[in-house]
């Protein structure tokens, strides 16, 4: 009985906030044709913003553009198929996409792949959008038709989303246009320093963060509270060396610290309670998108990671496309006891344990093998010339107790089967793989732990740091460490580096979670691409390590838009 109230709860939390988004979707996105119609979907003074709910629901249209953080275009392809953790493997004639995916990979994007401009456009749409929100609630203010005390707490978790996205396009980018006034004419913003940016953004957070509610229930879910604010300063805080040049990591302690102290999150018990398909309310969750199936689309892990055959272990009304996965040093890197690794299963039986990967031979819902109906399809003029898997038709995810490489080569004949696959959420029977209705934990308190771990780490506080660590570990049921030193994940054979076991525990904890190539590049490690690429990579693709690559480039058609821009060094 508890556990079934419990998921109605967080059912109901969900509910609460997709609400919101969905109603301003109808009310803002209606079309109208009869001119002389009175006019009930515009915003008014004397039609809207009239009440506390109405503000809320205004709101929404701010949180819209989080929709695309789980999608594989975007942030995620840039923050994660850049380092040791993903890959997209051209297999045959899939996922070729005239080589964007293999120079992701290999850091030999240019100004032309497509996923630039994604990120640019998830950051500022974001960013244009709060400007215009805070620009009509400051507007009724100074009509008079709202008083500034009560607009002041919205205004603030505008700036607070407007923050965020500013974040995204300073750890991408790097330089920027600054906008914060929705009604400036200046149609070509020019280009800022990382650093002015940087400055402006902490400035504004540090001001909004404390009148933004301390609540954490059905209200805040969703949106960004008081904690959720100090989430978001401690990432900017403890990236801060990176973005100006001048390590913050007292400030980044303070900052988690706010939340660790208010007693109101803790960590699951189990680790997988983030990750289920009726995740909303998680206690570890500080700031959560909201994903559905229907009401809020996006989240696409289930469509982009699993292969064809996959319909047939989960029901799928679709067919996923047979694309992302992790590197063989990675998954690796989890010990077998560790529960956040999973099992593999064997060739007789599918396994028992959920985990981050999926790994070894797939099982319809039914019984039997998933196999691989293209393994007997040749293709002509290829060698080899079969892509389907090394050991026959079953189906078998990167390769599980056999000799092969978990993946051959990143492409173009990179094997069907190539790579375990994203198996960290939940995948719900009879679901859409490319809307899955599990919300995304962007801020949680397993990581506000290990924020606060690696800055007690670089102030010289080993010891406090190693306890939080072993805090983590102990719910992954793994043996606590002894020393945060050790040898990195992509290279585990090779020398131990001062805080090697922190770097791997905080890349095993949140996996997946679009944080890693900001952790390489804050480590310093971001350039070692060669050591987690050069296995697998074919020659005729060119892998580049330089020193530009720690910042993308402005995609050429926003340059040509916006002759403002300043181009990045090296592209």
């Amino acid at each position: 009985m508890k556990t079934i109230i419990r998921n109605n709860m967080r059912r109901s939390l969900k509910l609460i906030t997709v609400s919101i988004i969905a109603l301003f979707t109808i009310t803002f996105n209606q079309s109208c044709t009869k001119l002389d119609e009175e006019l009930y979907d515009s915003v008014t003074p004397a039609n809207f913003f009239t009440t506390q709910e109405e503000f809320i629901s205004a709101l929404g249209a701010a949180y819209t553009r989080f929709a695309d953080w789980a999608t594989s275009d975007g942030t995620m392809a840039l923050q994660e198929v850049t380092t040791d953790e993903m890959v997209v493997p051209t297999r045959g004639q899939d996922w070729d996409d005239g080589g964007n995916w293999r120079r992701l990979h290999l850091h030999s994007w240019t100004r032309e792949d497509y996923q630039m401009n994604n990120g640019w456009d998830f950051g500022f749409s974001g960013v244009n959008t709060a400007n215009r929100l805070i620009y009509q609630f400051q507007s009724l203010v100074t009509g008079g038709q709202v008083s500034q005390a009560a607009a002041d707490a919205f205004i603030a978790e505008l700036e607070t989303v407007r923050g965020f996205f500013y974040w995204q396009l300073i750890d991408m980018f790097g330089n920027v246009p600054l906008v914060t006034d929705f009604a400036s004419t200046e149609s070509a913003p020019a280009t800022k320093s990382r650093l002015e940016v940087y400055n402006f953004v902490i400035g504004n957070l540090e001001a909004a963060v404390p009148k933004l509610s301390k609540a954490v229930d059905g209200t805040t879910y969703g949106r960004m509270n008081y904690y959720a604010g100090q989430a978001l300063l401690a990432k900017l805080y403890l990236n801060a060396g990176v973005y100006t040049g001048t390590n913050q990591w007292t400030k980044a302690i303070a900052a988690c610290n706010e939340i660790i102290n208010s007693g109101k999150y803790s960590l699951e018990s189990n680790f997988f309670a983030n990750f289920n398909v009726n995740n909303s309310g998680s206690k570890e969750f500080i700031f959560a998108i909201p994903y559905d199936e229907v009401f809020f689309q996006g989240f696409q892990y289930g469509v982009k990671s699993l292969h064809y055959g996959s319909q047939d272990t989960y029901n799928f009304t679709a067919q996923p496309w047979n694309g992302f996965c992790s590197l063989e040093e990675f998954y690796k890197s989890y010990s077998d006891a560790d529960v956040r690794k999973g099992d593999a299963g064997t060739v007789t039986a599918p396994a028992t344990k959920r985990g981050t990967f999926l790994a070894g031979y797939q099982y319809k819902n039914g019984g039997g093998k998933v196999m691989d109906d293209g393994f007997e399809v040749p293709q002509p003029n290829r060698v080899p010339p079969l892509l389907g898997d090394p050991d026959g038709a079953p189906l078998n995810f990167g390769n599980i107790g056999s000799t092969q490489a978990q993946i051959n080569e990143l492409g173009p004949q990179a094997y069907r089967q190539s790579g375990v696959r994203i198996g960290k959420w939940e995948y719900a029977l009879g679901a859409q793989p490319q809307n899955m209705s599990n919300d995304y934990g962007v801020f949680r308190y397993a990581d506000i732990l290990l924020m606060k771990a690696e800055a007690l780490f670089r102030t010289g506080n080993t010891a406090e740091a190693l306890i939080l660590v072993n805090q983590i570990r102990a719910r992954a049921g793994v043996p606590a460490l002894t020393s945060l030193d050790g040898p990195l994940s992509y290279d585990m054979t090779g020398p131990v580096v001062p805080g090697g076991e922190l770097f791997n525990e905080i890349g095993r904890e949140l996996a997946f979670e679009n944080h890693k190539r900001t952790n390489l590049i804050r480590w310093g490690f971001f350039l070692d691409v060669s050591k987690w690429a050069l296995p697998f990579y074919n020659p005729g693709d060119r892998l580049e390590a330089g020193v530009k690559t720690k910042l993308f480039p402005v995609h050429k058609d926003k340059i040509a838009a916006n002759p403002n821009l300043v181009q990045n060094p090296g592209y």
